[in-house]
C-alpha cells in the first residue's frame, strides 16, 4: 500500500512523527520515541517507504539501510536534524554504524532462574509437542514431518489473530498442498506471543502446558534480511529466552532450536566453521541483524545444555521449495531476487555459492537428528550437498526461457534502485540489504560480504554422517529441482508463461529397465541363462559437465552416467548374485553445441559470437557417436586400459547413444582431479606407459585415422590460423583467471602465441600423430591395482582425435605435478613417454623433436583447453584450475627443445 505522506511542518520531530503514524496506521499518542518501530508493526515495505519520505524531505540520497542503524523515532530525530544542522555527508559516513552489541551482549546471558529439575531414568517418547512457527513456511512442513515421524499430538503456538487459530494452520498446510485429513485430531493450538514476557500466556495456563508437553520445537521466528537486531529482538531472542523458560519448569523437556547458517558467517572468523564451532565470540562482526538474533538466541540455547537441559541446534542454510512438488514461499529472498532480477532483465554478478535446501528435506532431517540420542550438545549444519554458483543458476534461467544479463554488482545497483522504486516490484522490500554497508572502513555492501571469497567456509561432515544412518537424503540442486520450482511458479501465476514446458523426466531412465541389462548381459557372456530378477539404481545421473546436465534437462533426456546394481538368478557361468554396472546415456553433438553456444554468450557476447562462427570445427561435433566407436576397438592394448564394456548401443532413429560399463568404484583415485595427494610416482609412470600403449595403436597411420568419421577434428595450421577470433576471445575471457593466478604478463604471452599459430602450428601439424584421449587428467583416469601392479583404466573417450601423442602428456602432467615441481622430474617423464611409446611401436623416435613436440603441445593447451576449462570456471567452480594454470606456466617457461 502506497502512503500519502503529510506535508513537512516546521520541526522535524512532527513532521516525522506524522509520517511515522501514517506508515504504521497507529495515532501518535501510541509510538513510543524509543522503541524500535519494527515493534510496532514497521515491515520491510514500510521501511523503504518511510527511507523514501525522509530523502524526499532532506532533499538527499538517503540510502535504504538508514532504519537499519536509526530504528526509532528519537535516532531518526537526531539524524535529521543532523543532516540539516551539519555536513550530510559527513553525517551519513559517521552515523550509519551505530553499535548493538552491548545490547546483544547483555541479551545473551540465560538469566539464573532458567535451570532444568534434574531427571532421572530413562525417558520415553514424547506423547506431546509444543512446536511454534506452524503459521509458516518451514514450520508447516516441520509439523507434517513430526506428525508422520511420532505418534505425539503436537500443540502449535500461534499469534492471536481476528481469524481462528486452529484454521489458520490448516489453511497454511492447505495452501503447501501437505495437509491431511487425518492430522486434524492430533494438532491443537494454544493462543501465544513470542513478543511477550511468559509468551502471553495466563500463568495457571503455562503451568499446565509445562505439565503437559514433553518437547519443545521452536521453529517461529521474523526471517527478516533489512531488519537491524532491536528490531528483531523481541521474537527472535526474547522469545526464545521464554520458551526456554517454558523448557525448564517441570519436567525438563528436550528443545530443538532452529537456527540460519547465516550465523556461521562473520568477517573477522578465518577458516572452517564446524557443528563444534560456537560463533559467539565472533558475534561483533556478523553483520545481518538476523544472524545477530540467531547467535545472541543460540548462546541462550547452550547456557541450558550447560545447565543440563536436553539441546539441539539447527542451522539450515538458505531454504527453497519442496522437492517433490516444487511448491515454494514466493516472498522469501531467493524467490523474490530471481523474481527480481528476472522482471529487471538483469542479474548482479556476484560470487556466491546456492547451497539452499528444499523445505521438506530440512524438516524431515531436523525431525531425525533430534531423535538420535547423543549425549553432548548437538548442532547440526544442514546445507544442499550438491551447490551450484549464482551464475549456473542465471544460466539455466536463460535457458529455461527468461533472457537476462550479468552486469557488475554496482552497475546492478543502480539499475535496481531505478526498476525497485515501486511496492509492487520483488525487490523493493529487499533495498536495504542489497544497498546497505555495514563495515565502517570498508565500501562493501551485505552482499558483497557473503561472496564465496569472503565468507567462511561451513562444514557439515558431523550431520552427514549422521544422517547416512537414515533415509534422510538432500535433493540435489540440479536442473530438474528448478524445472519444479520455475513450473510451479508459473502454474501459480508469480512467473509469467514463457511457453517452456515441464521438462523433468523423472530420476530412472524409463528405456533402460531390467529386460535391457538382462540382454546386454547374455549377449556379453553368450549365456542365455542369465536372468535378471532385480534391478537396482543406486546413484542417479552423476553429470560433472555443466553443458550434459543442462543438455539432458533441455531436452527431456536421460544424458548421465547411471550406476545400477544387477540382481541375477542361476546361470551357466557361476556369475555372483549381483553386479554393478555404469550405464552412459550420451547426449546429441546438435543439443550440446546450443547449450555451449549459451554458456559462451553468458561470458561474453565477442565469446558467444566467435563460438557461433567456429562451433562445427570444435571436439563437440560428433561426441554422441565418437566414444562408442573409441570403445568398439578390438586391439589389446587399448582393452586393457579402459573399462570393461558390456553394450555399445547407437540407435539413430530412437536417439539413443549409450554404454553399458564396468563399475569403476573400486579404482584408485578415481576423480582426483581436485586433490591429486594421492597420486604417486608409481600412478605418473602407470599412467604414461598406459597412454602410450593406447597410443602406439595408431601411430603413424594418419591416412587410415583421416578415414575414422566419428573421431574428433584434425586441425590443420590453416583452420588454427581462421580461428583466431575465438582464441582471442577466450583469452580475453580467460585474462582475469590468467593474471591473477600466472601473472599479469601471461595476457602478452598467450597473444603472442595467438598471432603466430599459423607458423607454429605449422611444426606441430609435421609431427607425427595418432588417436589422443585430448582429455587426459584425474577428470577421466584411474588405476587398477592387481597383485600390487598398476595399470591404467581411461574413460571418457568423447574428444578423442588426431593429435600428437605429447597433447595428453603435456595436460596430464599438468594436472598431476605440482607448481614448483622441477624439471629434471617433467624431462623424466617426457622421456618416459617416448620410451615407452618408441618400445610399444619398434619406431626409433627423436628426442629432441619429441621435446619440441611436447613445448608445442603445451602451447596449444593454453589457447584452447585451459581458456575452455575458464569459460566452465565462471558457472560452475573447477577447484583444480588455479594449482593446473600455475603448473603450465611452470612447464611452458622451461621451453623444452626450443632455442
Amino acid at each position: 500500500m502506497t502512503h500519502a505522506f503529510p506535508q513537512p511542518a516546521e520541526l522535524d520531530a512532527d513532521w516525522l512523527m506524522n509520517v511515522v503514524s501514517e506508515c504504521l496506521q497507529l495515532p501518535a499518542e501510541a509510538i513510543d520515541h524509543n522503541v524500535p518501530l519494527v515493534r510496532y508493526g514497521l515491515d520491510s515495505l514500510g521501511a523503504v517507504q518511510l527511507t523514501t519520505a525522509i530523502a524526499a524531505e532532506l532533499q538527499l540520497d538517503v540510502p535504504d539501510s538508514l532504519l537499519l542503524y536509526h530504528p526509532d523515532l528519537k535516532s531518526l530525530e537526531s539524524f535529521m536534524r543532523a543532516t540539516r544542522r551539519d555536513d550530510p555527508a559527513a553525517v551519513l559516513k559517521g552515523t550509519l554504524a551505530p553499535s548493538h552489541l552491548d545490547q546483544m551482549l547483555a541479551d545473551s546471558i540465560l538469566p539464573a532462574d532458567i535451570q532444568p529439575n534434574p531427571v532421572s531414568g530413562t525417558t520415553s517418547p514424547a506423547a506431546s509437542i509444543l512446536l511454534t512457527g506452524a503459521t509458516g513456511f518451514l514450520g508447516a512442513y516441520l509439523l507434517r514431518a513430526l506428525l508422520r515421524e511420532t505418534s505425539a499430538d503436537i500443540y502449535c503456538l500461534v499469534r492471536p489473530s481476528e481469524t481462528g487459530l486452529r484454521q489458520r494452520v490448516r489453511r497454511n498446510l492447505e495452501h503447501y498442498g501437505i495437509w491431511k485429513s487425518e492430522f486434524e485430531s492430533r494438532v491443537h493450538v494454544i493462543e501465544g506471543d513470542l513478543r511477550i514476557p511468559v509468551l502471553g500466556i495466563p500463568v495457571r495456563e503455562l503451568e499446565k502446558l509445562a505439565d503437559e508437553v514433553d518437547e519443545i520445537y521452536h521453529c517461529g521466528a521474523d526471517v527478516n534480511w533489512v531488519v537491524p537486531y532491536a528490531g528483531l529482538r523481541d521474537i527472535n531472542v526474547l522469545g526464545t529466552r521464554e520458551l526456554l523458560r517454558l523448557a525448564c519448569s517441570g519436567k525438563p523437556k528436550p528443545f530443538h532450536f532452529v537456527s540460519t547458517m547465516a550465523a556461521c558467517y562473520s568477517t573477522s572468523r578465518l577458516g572452517e566453521v564446524t557443528e563444534q564451532d560456537d560463533m559467539f565470540p565472533y558475534l561483533d562482526s556478523i553483520h545481518l541483524g538476523y544472524a545477530q538474533s540467531k547467535c545472541v538466541a543460540e548462546s541462550l540455547v547452550r547456557h541450558a545444555g550447560e545447565r543440563g537441559l536436553p539441546v539441539t541446534i539447527h542451522r539450515p542454510s538458505l531454504i527453497c521449495g519442496d522437492g517433490t512438488t516444487g511448491f515454494s514461499n514466493e516472498n522469501d529472498l531467493l524467490s523474490n531476487m530471481i523474481r527480481g532480477c528476472i522482471q529487471m532483465g538483469s542479474t548482479p554478478d556476484l560470487d556466491w555459492i546456492l547451497d539452499c535446501c528444499p523445505v521438506d528435506y530440512v524438516a524431515d532431517a531436523i525431525v531425525g537428528l533430534s531423535h538420535r540420542p547423543d549425549d553432548s550438545l548437538r548442532v547440526f549444519h544442514l546445507a544442499n550437498p550438491t551447490s551450484r554458483h549464482w551464475r549456473e543458476v542465471v544460466l539455466w534461467i536463460n535457458l529455461f526461457g527468461f533472457p537476462i544479463k550479468r552486469v557488475s554488482y554496482r552497475d546492478w545497483l543502480s539499475e535496481m534502485r531505478t526498476a525497485a522504486a515501486t511496492p509492487d516490484h520483488p525487490l523493493y522490500r529487499l533495498r536495504s540489504f542489497f544497498l546497505a554497508r555495514p563495515l565502517a572502513d570498508s565500501d562493501l555492501t551485505l552482499p558483497e560480504l557473503y561472496e564465496e571469497h569472503r565468507r567462511n567456509r561451513v562444514s557439515q561432515i558431523r550431520t552427514q554422517r549422521k544422517l547416512s544412518e537414515s533415509t534422510v537424503a538432500c535433493p540435489p540442486l540440479n536442473a530438474r529441482l528448478l524445472d519444479r520450482y520455475f513450473t510451479s511458479f508459473i502454474e501459480r501465476q508469480i512467473l509469467p508463461n514463457v511457453g517452456a514446458q515441464a521438462r523433468d523426466r523423472g530420476t530412472v531412465p524409463s528405456d533402460w529397465n531390467a529386460e535391457f541389462f538382462q540382454t546386454v548381459l547374455r549377449s556379453h557372456y553368450d549365456d542365455d541363462s542369465i536372468r535378471v530378477q532385480e534391478l537396482i539404481l543406486l546413484e542417479e545421473a552423476s553429470q560433472e559437465s555443466i553443458t550434459t546436465e543442462l543438455t539432458s534437462w533441455q531436452n527431456g533426456t536421460e544424458a548421465g552416467l547411471w550406476k545400477y546394481r544387477v540382481g541375477l538368478g542361476d546361470n551357466r557361468n557361476r556369475m555372483p548374485k549381483s553386479t554393478e554396472l555404469f550405464l552412459k546415456v550420451k547426449p546429441h553433438d546438435q543439443d550440446l553445441l546450443v547449450v555451449s553456444e549459451k554458456v559462451a554468450a553468458m561470458c561474453d557476447d565477442n565469446l558467444g559470437q566467435a563460438f557461433a562462427r567456429h562451433k562445427r570445427r570444435l571436439g563437440i561435433l560428433g561426441s554422441h557417436v565418437r566414444e562408442i566407436n573409441v570403445y568398439r576397438q578390438e586391439d589389446h592394448r587399448f582393452r586393457i586400459h579402459v573399462p570393461e564394456v558390456f553394450a555399445a548401443i547407437e540407435n539413430e532413429p530412437e536417439r539413443q547413444w549409450a554404454l553399458v560399463l564396468e563399475s569403476l568404484s573400486e579404482l584408485e583415485l578415481m576423480d582426483s582431479a581436485s586433490d591429486v595427494s594421492g597420486w604417486r610416482p608409481t600412478h605418473v609412470k602407470a599412467a604414461i606407459e598406459g597412454i602410450a600403449q593406447v597410443h602406439s595403436i595408431w601411430y603413424e597411420r594418419e591416412q587410415e585415422l583421416s578415414e575414422k568419421r566419428w573421431l574428433g577434428p584434425n586441425l590443420s595450421a590453416s583452420s588454427m590460423s581462421e580461428m583466431t577470433d575465438l582464441w582471442e576471445a577466450l583469452a580475453d575471457h580467460a585474462w582475469k583467471y590468467f593474471s591473477l593466478w600466472i601473472g599479469a604478463d601471461t595476457r602478452g604471452l598467450v597473444a603472442e602465441l595467438i598471432a603466430g599459430v599459423g607458423q607454429w602450428w605449422q611444426s606441430l601439424e609435421q609431427m607425427p600423430r595418432t588417436m589422443i584421449h585430448n582429455d587426459f587428467n584425474p577428470r577421466n583416469i584411474a588405476f587398477r591395482n592387481q597383485c600390487g601392479e598398476i595399470r591404467l583404466c581411461a574413460y571418457d573417450w568423447e574428444l578423442a582425435s588426431p593429435g600428437i601423442p605429447q597433447h595428453d602428456l603435456a595436460e596430464l602432467l599438468c594436472f598431476v605435478l605440482p607448481p614448483d615441481c622441477s624439471r629434471e622430474t617433467v624431462l623424466h617423464y617426457v622421456e618416459l613417454h617416448r620410451e615407452s611409446l618408441s618400445l610399444a611401436t619398434g619406431r626409433s623416435i627423436d628426442p629432441d623433436t619429441w621435446q619440441v613436440g611436447f613445448q608445442l603441445a603445451l602451447r596449444g593447451l593454453i589457447l584452447n583447453r585451459l581458456p575452455m576449462y575458464c569459460l566452465m570456471h565462471t558457472f560452475r567452480h573447477q577447484p583444480f584450475l588455479p594449482r593446473v594454470i600455475q603448473t603450465w606456466r611452470r612447464l611452458h617457461d622451461f621451453q623444452f627443445g626450443l632455442p
